[in-house]
């Protein structure tokens, strides 16, 4: 209960630990002498203010419309002086509070002002986000940062306290000084209100006002959630009351503007330009869910997909049909055949080259990334350039981010630089990376049209460099199908795809009826028909998910999320050493694919070397899986294939004699 006194020409309250005649002294003359220049809504705790006892901030609140009496009602200041209280008792996370002071005149508060413990180095949880959206974009600090302001807000509602005003100006956030995201506050108690208990429904209303993408909203839920399970109540009343404050917000956002009070932020980017790399699974993570991508959808995209499908109908079902009947038919020369995928990191890559040394030379895929720095991007050149003196045959793929698209000038020069940096040292150029994927940037025909621009002029300066393409992924030929056509006649040397197995179990799982080797016949048979394409078919990254491996998984969480798995389609590290085996002898005996790269050589999460293990890089059994694979496929010709019973054995010769894979 409240209990305010005179302080000078104020009524007002001192918290006890802060309660001295000096701090009584100091109080009583604000906001003369406070050395406090700005008492600004808009940072209300950015500035410290020197006080008895050390730092302070002082909040100073807009006085209420005269016209309004307020009478005997607590002013703002006390109520947020009051409920800072109550929380920091319950060791919930807001700024410590120091003293409330108010100042009436007859029944009108002329002024208040609230004075906490000063908060340094913060900044707000919006302003923090839009730094990493635009400039830092990288998945683990985002999760960290998503991860301290949802425990401050979960502190906040086991404490018993509905904030009503929850949005992401509302919460500060903190680096330590590893630059990492530690702590985190709740501001703006004022309007907030105390109950016994938050029940889930509450707590989802309470949540409606947190601006973030659909599928880092559900993270960021998740993360409150925990060791509790979200319940249907929350997410119903979460839903109802974002989309009741949907149009206040507007309206709100345009008075805002309109007083200036946020010139010093930059706006959200659209939802469907928000792109965010996870270094841990090497891949772009989803910010929206499913259902809402579909908005940013072109439904013109429909018609393209379907027409196109149409037009080639009947020659890709004879070409296929042709190609299939040949597999296990011919000899295949093996050699070179299989590849495999590295890192270029400059903090990793000679350990990985280290490594490699070991399975002789081979031919490599690696990747170039748009969204890396020009430093990164300038080691990961003079690392291929190196490959290649060492004998290595290299593939390079030109992997886009979602700036490729908006930033056009930024992917030509980029285009630019890797063609004119590494012609003569590479074989070929994959372009584009899971193009079919909206997560890796590319969200319609036209937007793919536009990344592929570059390379019609490239093609005439280097015409010596193959490209690949269109680099698609999983069993979704009709939507790559249309990308096809964006290409002129005879551009690509290979038709390139990242072709994973449905769910990720056995190669010769069926999906629509098709298992691996009728994919990679269709494949082939897209290659024929489209006049886009040479008849090559290159699978360009296929691995396995291993269990066990969290957040390091390319099928988990971005975070480590409580509980466990449902459906979970990875694999123990024997399953997956089997299953590469068995997919390499189906793509490549067959005849259907020309050559493919495993994905890739040192990830803990799925490559043939596990680089977080305790004591070190470890190799697992698919490591020497593949390098016998590899020294097994050299100078040697697949030469049929021997079925008995369950077991199947490929046989291959060399130099006369054979042997059995």
């Amino acid at each position: 209960m409240s209990t305010s006194e005179n302080i000078g020409r104020f009524q007002g309250e001192i918290h006890p630990e802060y309660e001295s005649g000096e701090m009584r002294t100091w109080l009583a003359k604000l906001p003369d002498g406070s050395e406090c220049t700005d008492l600004s809504l808009a940072k209300p705790l950015g500035q410290g203010v020197r006080a008895p006892g050390g730092q302070v901030a002082i909040k100073k609140f807009t006085p209420p419309p005269r016209r309004k009496p307020e009478g005997n009602k607590k002013s703002a200041a006390n109520y947020a002086f009051q409920y800072a209280c109550h929380l920091c008792s319950r060791g919930a996370s807001t700024p410590a509070p120091v003293a409330w002071l108010e100042c009436r005149e007859g029944r009108h508060i002329r002024e208040q002002y609230l004075i906490t413990a000063c908060v340094k180095n913060v900044c707000t949880f919006y302003e923090a986000l839009i730094h990493h959206y635009y400039e830092k974009p990288l998945c683990k600090e985002i999760m960290d940062l998503l991860s301290v302001a949802a425990h401050a807000v979960r502190s906040m509602h086991d404490a018993g306290f509905q904030h009503n005003n929850l949005c992401n100006q509302n919460i500060l956030v903190r680096k330590d000084e590893q630059g990492v995201w530690t702590e985190a506050w709740i501001t703006e108690l004022q309007g907030g209100k105390l109950y016994s208990k938050m029940t889930p429904a509450m707590r989802g209303r309470d949540n409606a006002k947190i601006t973030l993408p659909s599928d880092l909203r559900r993270v960021f839920f998740e993360m409150q959630a925990a060791p509790l399970m979200l319940d249907d109540d929350f997410h119903r009343e979460e839903k109802r009351a974002r989309k009741r404050d949907r149009s206040k917000a507007k309206i709100r956002d345009a008075c805002q503007a309109r007083k200036n009070l946020h010139q010093h932020e930059r706006p959200l980017p659209s939802e469907k330009d928000i792109w965010i790399w996870d270094d841990r699974s090497m891949q772009a993570i989803p910010a929206l869910k499913s259902r809402d991508k579909r908005k940013y959808y072109r439904k013109s995209d429909l018609l393209t997909m379907g027409s196109v499908y149409l037009r080639y109908r009947a020659p890709l079902h004879k070409a296929f049909k042709e190609i299939r009947a040949k597999a296990w038919t011919q000899k295949v020369e093996m050699d070179g055949k299989i590849g495999i995928s590295i890192n270029l990191e400059p903090e990793r890559f000679e350990k990985e080259r280290r490594w490699l040394q070991s399975l002789g030379t081979l031919p490599l895929l690696v990747r170039l990334y748009h969204h890396e720095s020009e430093a990164r991007q300038r080691y990961a050149m003079d690392a291929v350039r190196k490959l290649n003196s060492e004998g290595h045959r290299v593939t390079v793929a030109l992997v886009q981010d979602r700036r490729a698209i908006t930033h056009r000038s930024s992917w030509q020069g980029f285009v630019e630089k890797a063609g004119g940096s590494l012609s003569g040292f590479v074989e070929g150029f994959e372009v584009g990376h899971a193009i079919n994927r909206v997560k890796w940037g590319i969200w319609d025909i036209p937007e793919y049209r536009n990344l592929i621009s570059p390379f019609v002029d490239w093609q005439k300066r280097f015409p010596q460099i193959p490209l690949l393409g269109p680099a698609g992924i999983d069993f979704e030929y009709p939507r790559v199908l249309p990308m096809l056509n964006q290409w002129p006649e005879k551009s690509l040397s290979a038709f390139s795809h990242h072709l994973y197995v449905d769910r990720r179990g056995d190669p010769e799982n069926r999906q629509s009826g098709y298992d691996t080797v009728d994919k990679l016949a269709l494949a082939r048979a897209m290659a024929r028909v489209h006049p886009a394409c040479a008849e090559r078919v290159v699978v360009s990254e296929v691995n396995w998910p291993l269990t066990g491996t969290g957040v390091w998984s390319p099928v988990g969480s971005p975070y480590q999320s409580p509980g466990e798995r449902s459906n979970d389609p990875s694999v123990d590290e024997e399953t997956y050493a089997r299953y590469m085996k068995k997919y390499m002898l189906l793509a490549l005996c067959s005849g259907m694919a020309d050559q493919v790269y495993w994905w890739n050589l040192a990830a803990h999460g799925f490559g043939l070397i596990d680089d977080r293990d305790p004591n070190g890089w470890r190799p697992r059994p698919a490591f020497h899986t593949f390098k016998t694979l590899v020294d097994a496929t050299r100078d040697a010709t697949f030469l049929r294939r021997n079925q008995e019973g369950e077991e199947t054995r490929y046989i291959l010769g060399r130099k006369g004699d054979e042997f059995t894979l």
